[in-house]
């Protein structure tokens, strides 16, 4: 694969925690001017607020409630300022852009029998909206390339309804999940098409990421019928309760999704599995990390490493104030930190149960 960034040194004498701090990767490969309806000054600082991590993240929490108070019945609950607190910093029409720009990007694409664009990541912020490919392409319909075709960018005046207008389908990237922010705007990386994501740093701040990494997957509008599955995360009444799964290490359910990921008899309605481990399993991780990289394996894999040697292909390095930095591309951000107890106890103010069959209970 064609490094869209700058490589990390062969060796290093620190350890792999402590990444080398790297340039922001949209404007220098892309060297677009910045957006004149986004600019940088509106852009949320995350590392200031404890709730969810990113603003993308908090609007696919009220999302989430939302949903869940319209299938439920139930009437707006009081909880303080921490609502209210939540909406101020969510950025709700960031969340539709993406959602409607995926929508649009399979309808120009997949859907007029063109090759799928393989997605790494997406931001929207100060530089617009903008795609990082895998590899180059043309430019589909509606879309501006830059970067040799490794980078798509949308037109500053395109708006929501346009690309509703077009995009009426299913999401090209359904596994599309906000790790934090850069200076220019959230990042969210497309789970489907990395694989395989390694964790490494002190164990609070790679739990919380982690764990922020299920809220928001649990929450996305994407994620459709993906199936969260969780090993050591703390985390087991988080939103979208009907795709995440908490199970053991030594658990038949997980043995039976691990033997089984390029089984197309054992796939599910979504057919796509996101496997997310938890720190102090690195045996497991190590083993699900080689299903998840097979080809034809639908198994996808987010997991802490203790592991400083670990080289993964695609990792996340944080230190112990959720300054991280993204491996291979050239990204700094604050890192996704986990919602509060009392944000998740809102997203499941009744005691309601699943409205589908879990194969991990």
């Amino acid at each position: 694969m064609p490094a869209p960034g700058p490589v990390e040194p062969a060796a290093s004498p620190e350890p792999e925690l402590e990444g080398p701090a790297l340039p922001a990767f949209m404007p220098s490969l892309t060297g677009a001017a910045r957006s004149a309806e986004l600019p940088v000054e509106q852009v949320v600082e995350s590392s200031q607020r404890g709730l969810a991590g990113t603003a993308v993240g908090d609007a696919m929490m009220l999302w989430q409630l939302g949903r869940l108070r319209r299938r439920r019945g139930a009437k707006r609950a009081a909880h303080g300022l921490l609502e209210p607190s939540v909406e101020q910093t969510a950025r709700t029409n960031s969340l539709r852009l993406i959602e409607a720009a995926m929508r649009q990007l399979r309808a120009v694409t997949v859907a007029q029998l063109m090759p799928k664009p393989r997605v790494i990541c997406v931001r929207t912020g100060a530089f617009g909206f903008e795609v990082l490919l895998d590899q180059p392409v043309e430019p589909p319909d509606g879309w501006h390339v830059t970067s040799g075709g490794y980078v798509l960018e949308l037109p500053g005046t395109v708006t929501v309804q346009q690309l509703d207008a077009v995009g009426r389908g299913p999401s090209l990237c359904p596994a599309l999940v906000p790790v934090g922010d850069t200076a220019e705007g959230p990042l969210l990386l497309n789970i489907e098409e990395i694989g395989c994501l390694a964790v490494a740093g002190p164990t609070g701040p790679t739990a919380s990421l982690l764990t922020s990494i299920v809220e928001t997957l649990g929450s996305s509008p994407l994620a459709g019928y993906i199936r969260v599955v969780t090993v050591g995360i703390d985390s087991p009444d988080g939103p979208g309760w009907e795709r995440i799964h908490a199970t053991s290490f030594d658990s038949p359910q997980l043995e039976h999704l691990l033997s089984t990921a390029h089984s197309p008899a054992d796939a599910g309605a979504g057919s796509v599995d996101v496997l997310i481990v938890g720190p102090g399993n690195d045996l497991l991780f190590q083993r699900a990390g080689q299903i998840a990289t097979t080809p034809g394996s639908r198994l996808m894999l987010i997991g802490a490493t203790s592991s400083a040697a670990a080289r993964w292909p695609w990792r996340i390095h944080i230190d112990e104030d959720s300054r991280a930095v993204v491996h291979p591309i050239a990204v700094n951000i604050i890192a996704a930190q986990a919602i509060g107890h009392d944000l998740a106890h809102l997203l499941n103010e009744t005691p309601e149960g699943p409205h589908t069959t879990s194969r991990f209970q």
